[in-house]
């Protein structure tokens, strides 16, 4: 009786499962199964996910040739979390002359209201338009009567103008996707670039001419290429810690206009090789004529420091003086409204008019030195198959001196000479030399960042602990500690500093070298505080600094590669030392620990010396870029670090 009421109950609940499973991932119609559904088993953590989506793009509407796109989603709300997923927002692009249009919206709730299927419409009224700034304008709209379980369903189409920008396709997103297909029709005589992005791969990929399928006007037709791409069971892309821009690596199809033939028997080509960008940018007029401006920088520097011998001394004393006496707006601009009279005039200006007056500065003096193109870390990374100016966003230059290149940018003037923003260690960029032809170059540091933080605790006969501790940041990280001074001040770092621990009291607090960028920043501390007393034994944390909270990696899974940007070591040597009259107890053992390949290096030893128990907890990653089989060993690494540096306790107990 017992077996077959166990065998029962593993039928019902199997197919209970299944059910929860079968939804129609075929077409936009709601199924009864679609909404009673609660959960989606391949990602139990997920909120809410789309069962179907499509998109179809093709060129049409005789001679205006409009760039048609048709939309439609059926999305799943499984619980008060996934909420967000019923808000859209969707940018439309316009110049001076034309702009994207959005039309056609239909959109509709629907829920399961004893046991029967009721939808609710989003009225017109609740579609709002605003604009987002001067070349976007933003339609928002919310679906209506949301609970968990819903379904909602939704279809539009947009028209642009901009046909060299034929529509790619995410087939990834923030939410996880049963169905994602796409279709295209591109006229035979637009000639694109086409790739597949990501890691995720096609289920199909059908590809064939459809004959006639383009109106060309006076009757005339001409044939396209058609395609369809589906992709099945989709993540989510779920963005972590130390990672690049998210479109370096989500899944998706990206198309670039290659070739345009006229039906006229005019040709023009977007794609070009890096020879002839060299020669559109050695005359462009934000940059190639802005960089030819040398006369314009002849009185910028004091006499004192022109007359200088060029050497490197005078490097460094240039590139302080202008970055303390001229100021980065924040603006990313680097092809347009560049003038490097402006920024002379005004003492401010955006990235490529500070660089560039850095550069010009260098070539009026006689040095040498050349600008370099590049793609920011959250910009994504520019594409190396083939010139595309809009992958790039940032400009820094490149000084040469006695054969050493030294990579430079003038926005922060918190950085050490030879150095580069964290936002700039983007893999590579682009050196423009416009007399033997660009080329790419390695944007990395060539120093490593490190902590060196050095502690003594001593217990006192009152079981109070008299603490100093010394506190050394070397390269990103004093970088990171000097830019908080400067905009918040000294009174108020030290404050911070005050707050790390409540249960710790600084008695006094001194910052050197805060302005000798050269050198290590460094921070020392007198601190006391209260240890912790269970019966007799009294119990000591020897980290009064943590590295490391929590866990950055928190993923089951991660497609995409680590990224920390440097090189970086972490070194914390503390000395607890405790009266003649008391004694360590249970000492722990010492621990070690490698990432694959010996790329990096975890450990803890204890050491002890008379009544002075010496602790070296060291961090070591000799590598800034971890590809995706090292995330398990790394996430299990810093499971370790975080455990050495919050749970490890030192205990000490009274001998007599």
């Amino acid at each position: 009786m017992f077996r077959s009421f166990l065998i029962t109950t593993i039928l019902l609940s199997s197919f209970f499962c299944t059910s929860q499973e079968n939804y129609n991932s075929k077409n936009l119609i709601v199924s009864k199964a679609d909404l009673k559904g609660t959960i989606y088993k391949k990602d139990t953590t997920a909120n809410a996910f789309y069962i179907y989506e499509k998109g179809y793009s093709r060129i049409e509407n005789s001679g205006n040739y409009g760039l048609l796109t048709d939309y439609s989603g059926k999305i799943k709300i499984l619980n008060q979390e996934g909420f967000d997923s019923s808000i859209f927002e969707i940018l439309l692009y316009n110049n001076k002359s034309k702009k994207e249009v959005f039309r056609d919206l239909v959109a509709y709730t629907y829920n399961l209201e004893d046991d029967k299927i009721v939808k609710t419409k989003l009225e017109e009224d609740k579609i709002y338009t605003e604009k987002y700034n001067e070349h976007y304008t933003l339609v928002k709209f919310t679906f209506p009567n949301i609970k968990p379980g819903s379904v909602l369903t939704y279809s539009y189409q947009t028209e642009s103008p901009f046909t060299f920008n034929f529509n790619g396709w995410d087939f990834q997103d923030d939410i996880p996707k049963l169905h994602s297909e796409y279709v295209a029709d591109l006229p035979g005589n637009y000639v694109y670039n086409i790739r597949l992005v990501g890691t995720q791969p096609l289920d199909t990929e059908d590809n064939s001419i459809k004959k006639g399928c383009f109106d060309i006007g006076y009757g005339r037709v001409a044939d396209c290429a058609h395609s369809r791409y589906v992709m099945k069971n989709i993540p989510a892309f779920k963005k972590e810690k130390f990672m690049t821009a998210k479109k370096n690596y989500f899944s998706r199809i990206e198309y670039e206009l290659k070739e345009f033939k006229g039906f006229d028997g005019i040709n023009k080509k977007y794609t070009e090789t890096w020879e002839n960008v060299d020669k559109e940018l050695r005359t462009e007029k934000t940059i190639g004529q802005q960089l030819k401006k040398i006369k314009a920088t002849k009185n910028v520097l004091p006499v004192s420091l022109a007359n200088m011998p060029l050497n490197l001394e005078k490097a460094k004393a240039i590139f302080r003086y202008i970055t303390n006496n001229y100021s980065w707006n924040e603006e990313y601009k680097i092809f347009n409204d560049v003038d490097i009279k402006q920024i002379l005039k005004s003492k401010t200006g955006n990235v490529t008019e500070v660089n560039t007056l850095l550069h010009n500065v260098y070539k009026q003096q006689g040095f040498t030195v050349l600008p370099v193109l590049l793609s920011t870390r959250e910009n994504g990374y520019a594409t190396k198959i083939h010139p595309i100016l809009s992958d790039f966003n940032y400009l820094i230059v490149q000084l040469e001196i006695d054969q050493k290149k030294y990579l430079l940018d003038a926005t922060e003037k918190t950085l050490p000479f030879g150095e580069i923003p964290f936002r700039c260690l983007n893999q590579y960029g682009r050196l423009l030399d416009f007399k033997n032809g660009s080329s790419w170059i390695d944007i990395k540091p060539k120093k490593r960042s490190s902590y060196y933080y050095r502690e003594k605790l001593i217990l006192t006969e009152d079981l109070s602990i008299q603490g100093n501790g010394k506190y050394t940041y070397i390269g990103y990280h004093a970088y990171n500690n000097r830019k908080f001074l400067d905009r918040v001040g000294e009174e108020k770092y030290v404050q911070k500093m005050m707050d790390i621990d409540e249960n710790l009291s600084i008695v006094n607090a001194e910052l050197q070298n805060a302005n000798e960028l050269d050198k290590p920043f460094i921070e020392e501390v007198e601190f006391t505080k209260i240890p912790e007393k269970i019966d007799d034994i009294i119990y000591i944390k020897p980290f009064t600094r943590i590295f490391f909270q929590e866990n950055p990696f928190k993923l089951n899974e991660r497609t995409y590669p680590v990224d920390f940007g440097y090189k970086d070591t972490l070194t914390y040597i503390t000395y607890i030392e405790v009266p003649d009259n008391y004694q360590f107890v249970d000492i722990p053992k010492s621990k070690n620990y490698a990432l694959p390949g010996k790329s990096g290096k975890l450990g803890l030893d204890f050491k002890l010396q008379d009544n002075t128990l010496i602790i070296s907890h060291t961090v070591i990653l000799l590598s800034s870029y971890y590809p995706v089989d090292y995330y398990s060993a790394l996430k299990e690494f810093f499971n370790l670090i975080v455990d050495m540096e919050t749970n490890t306790l030192i205990a000490i107990k009274k001998t007599s």
